[in-house]
């Protein structure tokens, strides 16, 4: 590796070549996975199509990942990482490519939601592959600016997915947005080429799975707090984020516009790039409790909906849920990082994402049915008070408390 320990601070990272490549890879891919969720809110909104549309969108593409990302997880660990990395990215971007001919073409929308469909599977065996990909382009002194390099790109994604977004949608269809998510994918596939395998950890082969399982669910026993914060991760996911994700667009454009949606993934963008940085910057004693406190910020956006705010709170509460989730990913990443034998490594990066997504696609569906017979706002208000709970539960646990994640 070029990058020495003597060498400190980000820019020091680029001397590496093999992360410089991946990172750039991964920069690609995650502008062109920023716009998505906007993409699908202003798409459907325009086209007519319900919520429920919307929610099963969503949910086609993180279902099929929480049920293949453990089999990814074994693959990533027993064959080579970057294969599998470049097959991910060829099928997501074709998956993206066929969804806009169906939308645009107004087809039936089953289509683009089997699209979703595979392009979920696709994820599930590319992203254990990425996560473990990273030690083999940087030493272990410098994962943790690594990761919040990546963090924050993926809170700049965020700014700029919104943007294009909301061009596309000025110049006549947002859909087109989802056209560029599928160039990125194949142009990171290309930028992957040519750079180390990432090599097996455990000998080549995809067989004896069930053991590999077994031996990673081992490594994540060992990490006590990492299968609490997994367990408040899904509850989360489930009753805060995705009805604020569902609901919240109709609700912001009803008494607002549009345009104020898109102001709020923004200002949420903005936050979780200053997260990211903050955290790769700063050494805490405690990192994984600070990650943990910081989830309260989460419960803000929908507190506000709730409560009828206007534009400026809620574009303040935007941008401190964006940074919780930025400094969450680094802290929690690094600490996983630095704390499971490389062998293990993206099989518990699977069972952790698994297990943190394992709800979402019900809260997806569930959000807007629960809406139809309630109204949003109690929702929304449930929300709000669920996050405040979790958090709590997190932070009463003393192991969680006294982690030290080696100066993660």
């Amino acid at each position: 590796m070029t990058v020495t320990a003597e060498q400190a601070g980000y820019r020091a990272l680029f001397a590496a070549g093999p992360f410089r490549r991946f990172f750039a890879s991964r920069a690609v891919s995650l502008i062109g996975d920023a716009v998505v969720p906007t993409a699908l809110a202003l798409a459907m909104t325009e086209l007519g199509y319900s919520s429920g549309w919307l929610g099963g969108m969503l949910a086609a593409a993180i279902l099929p990942k929480i049920v293949f990302l453990v089999f990814g997880g074994i693959a990533a660990d027993r064959t080579a990482k970057r294969p599998l990395m470049v097959a991910s990215s060829i099928v997501c971007g074709s998956a993206q490519f066929i969804t806009v001919i169906v939308l645009i073409s107004g087809a039936d929308p089953w289509w683009a939601v089997l699209c979703q469909g595979a392009y979920g599977i696709s994820v599930a065996a590319g992203y254990p592959a990425a996560f473990g990909y990273l030690p083999h382009c940087v030493p272990a002194q410098h994962l943790r600016p690594a990761n919040a390099l990546i963090g924050a790109w993926t809170g700049a994604a965020a700014l700029l997915g919104p943007v294009i977004t909301a061009v596309c949608f000025a110049l006549g269809n947002a859909v087109w947005a989802l056209a560029l998510d599928g160039l990125s994918f194949l142009l990171a596939a290309v930028l992957l080429w040519g750079l180390p395998r990432g090599a097996a950890a455990v000998g080549e082969g995809v067989g004896q799975g069930v053991s590999a399982m077994r031996e990673g669910w081992r490594a994540m026993r060992g990490l006590p707090w990492l299968l609490r914060m997994t367990l408040v991760d899904s509850t989360i996911l489930l009753l805060v984020s995705a009805p604020f994700m569902v609901l919240g667009p109709g609700l912001v454009t009803q008494r607002m516009s549009a345009n104020a949606w898109v102001l709020l993934m923004l200002l949420f963008a903005a936050g979780e790039l200053l997260g990211s940085l903050v955290a790769g910057r700063v050494a805490l004693p405690r990192p994984v409790f600070t990650a943990a406190l910081s989830l309260l910020a989460m419960g803000l956006p929908p507190l506000l909906l709730a409560a009828g705010s206007g534009l400026a709170p809620l574009a303040v509460v935007q941008v401190l849920a964006g940074a919780s989730v930025g400094a969450y990913s680094v802290l929690v990443t690094t600490a996983v990082q630095r704390s499971v034998p490389q062998e293990h490594l993206s099989m518990v990066g699977a069972l952790a994402s698994v297990g943190s997504f394992a709800f979402l696609p019900a809260g997806y569906v569930l959000a807007p049915l629960i809406a139809s017979w309630t109204g949003p706002t109690p929702v929304l208000w449930a929300a709000a008070a669920w996050t405040a709970a979790s958090v709590t539960t997190l932070a009463t646990d003393r192991r969680l408390r006294e982690f030290r994640g080696q100066n993660a």
